[in-house]
């Protein structure tokens, strides 16, 4: 799974990425521990700026995006 996703840990509480709490940011997939997180985080993804710095990040050191 952590194949498909470019983070293997949930941005909000450390814990692995759950295949069943999967989505996607920027044209990526990225994941959370649990499916609330990751309903949370598409409902209101430009209100979250943990979420979205952590994954901002992944992707400059990654990706170089």
């Amino acid at each position: 799974m952590a194949s498909k996703t470019i983070n293997n840990f949930c941005p909000r509480s450390g814990k692995a990425v759950k295949e069943d709490s999967l989505t996607e940011y920027r044209g990526y997939i990225v994941g959370f521990c649990n499916p609330n997180c990751r309903d949370d985080f598409e409902e209101n993804f430009e209100d979250r700026p943990n979420d979205t710095q952590y994954f901002d990040g992944i992707l400059r050191k990654k990706y170089d995006k």
